[in-house]
């Protein structure tokens, strides 16, 4: 009994340890821990690079650039090759030596030390060509980076200002509202990698930061990094108005005023590199017409028309996503599903076919693909969103031994939307009258069956229809 007190009680102990680490300590928190964000970073990695120079110093120095230039695609800063074939480095004179003590200092922090591997000198030409292994600060980007870059341009615009009934809206204001949706949309998607040209001059600012003697060397590695777009969206205001027609009672002196209008936007998107359009998409809004009325007033602001441009846009950019990334299903567990888009596309309550992607459908002529065959399966009711994915409930006729992420796919949504008009008009009771469905007129067959009929009574051959009368010419003000 004396030994097995020891042990057995040396047993309790690890299984505690053991189980205070799986419920309660650091390695339990961090199986369930939220990743960290990743927004890239600056790391030292190991480049094999041979240079070439007058001088070893020069060789040295050859072979630095092209192991920075390789890593970040900037060559060193700050340190050059003088007329006598020494090294020119800002703040220091004379025949400068790179040395693992000095590299740093001379390379602003791009370089961390270096290793010779071999050297080799030519006496008669003066040449020299040295293998080095060089530590070198490199940035590592972010995975956004390699998602489709997209950048958003600015909106063309035909008009200086636009006349929105006794009031003006600024092109600036109307791209503004079309620029801003466009973003906000595509960055809720985590579809594309977005580049917003709006802060090119404050992000250039902090960038000139960098060379500062202040900052850490090591951030040199940020330099050359800035990415440009694949595709490129550009909108197009075509038409934009909503503009007031008046004219002067003749013997009130009162106005008459109505108003009406529309606007139309064009999005185009293009291939940066090829300069292919590869998408075309136009937008319309008519603005509710007021009649003609002494009381009518302007049914239509500039809150209303900038609520509209965004409207429109958001309506871009939900179908441009769902071209290029479906909603699809990526975790099925029974009939609950787990979808590739979250609430900026989807909507709570909604119901939209599922189809079931079968076999690749390629054109004997050209070779592309036309999709995938689809197979109609079921239908996904939208139970819950996020704001990267959504739950469903799934109700058909599917395998389930046959899921893979991605397999099934929704097709149109098949229950009536609830939608929202940013434009609304209260039209004056005048107008509700004049609404009331008028009877349509008798087809021909209708007509002869109607003369012959008994008792049909015949409209007199003189009778004309009473000549209207113009609301101008009267004092009334009933319009």
């Amino acid at each position: 009994m004396a030994v097995r007190l020891p042990i057995v009680a040396v047993m309790m102990i690890a299984l505690t340890l053991l189980g205070c680490d799986k419920l309660g300590g650091k390695k339990g928190e961090a199986e369930f821990s939220k990743a960290m964000p990743d927004f890239g970073g600056v790391k030292v990695v190991e480049v094999v690079a041979e240079g070439v120079g007058p001088t070893r110093n020069a060789a040295i120095l050859d072979a630095l650039n092209l192991a920075v230039q390789q890593t970040n695609g900037t060559p060193v800063v700050g340190i050059s090759v003088n007329s006598t074939g020494n090294l020119a480095v800002s703040g220091y004179d004379g025949n400068f030596g790179l040395t693992n003590s000095t590299v740093v200092t001379a390379t602003q922090g791009a370089v961390q030390g270096f290793e010779i591997l071999s050297e080799k000198h030519w006496g008669q030409t003066s040449a020299w060509r040295l293998k080095l292994k060089i530590k070198v600060n490199k940035y590592s980007t972010s995975a956004a980076t390699k998602l489709p870059k997209i950048a958003i341009a600015s909106p063309r615009t035909h008009e200086a200002t636009y006349v929105i009934g006794d009031e003006t809206l600024s092109a600036d204001q109307a791209s503004q509202s079309i620029g801003t949706a466009i973003n906000a949309s595509l960055s809720k998607s985590n579809r594309f990698f977005v580049i917003n040209r709006a802060f090119d001059a404050e992000i250039s600012d902090e960038l000139s930061r960098i060379t500062d003697p202040s900052t850490n060397p090591g951030e040199l590695a940020k330099l050359g990094q800035r990415l440009t777009a694949d595709i490129l969206i550009l909108p197009e205001i075509n038409r934009l108005s909503y503009k007031k027609s008046s004219r002067t009672l003749r013997y009130s002196g009162r106005d008459l005023n109505s108003y009406s209008g529309d606007m139309e936007v064009t999005f185009n998107v293009i291939n940066v590199p090829t300069g292919q359009l590869i998408m075309t998409e136009h937008v319309k809004v008519n603005f509710p017409n007021t009649p003609p009325s002494v009381y009518g007033k302007q049914q239509v602001g500039l809150e209303n028309v900038q609520a509209s441009l965004a409207a429109m846009t958001s309506q871009f950019t939900q179908k441009f996503i769902l071209k290029n990334f479906p909603v699809s299903v990526i975790k099925m567990n029974g009939s609950s599903v787990v979808l590739s888009q979250g609430q900026d596309i989807l909507q709570v309550g909604a119901i939209y076919n599922a189809v079931s992607l079968g076999e690749d459908v390629v054109d004997p002529q050209t070779g592309q693909s036309l999709g995938r065959e689809e197979i109609a399966v079921g239908t996904v009711t939208i139970t819950k969103t996020s704001e990267k994915m959504s739950m469903g409930q799934f109700r058909g006729n599917f395998d389930t031994s046959r899921f893979k992420p991605g397999i099934i796919e929704l097709a149109d949504r098949i229950d009536t939307p609830v939608t929202s008009t940013p434009v609304t008009a209260q039209l004056p009771a005048q107008q509700a009258v004049a609404a009331v469905p008028v009877a349509r007129p008798a087809t021909v067959a209708q007509g002869s069956k109607s003369a012959t009929a008994p008792g049909a009574a015949k409209r007199p051959a003189t009778e004309k229809p009473a000549k209207p009368k113009d609301p101008f010419d009267d004092d009334s003000e009933e319009f």
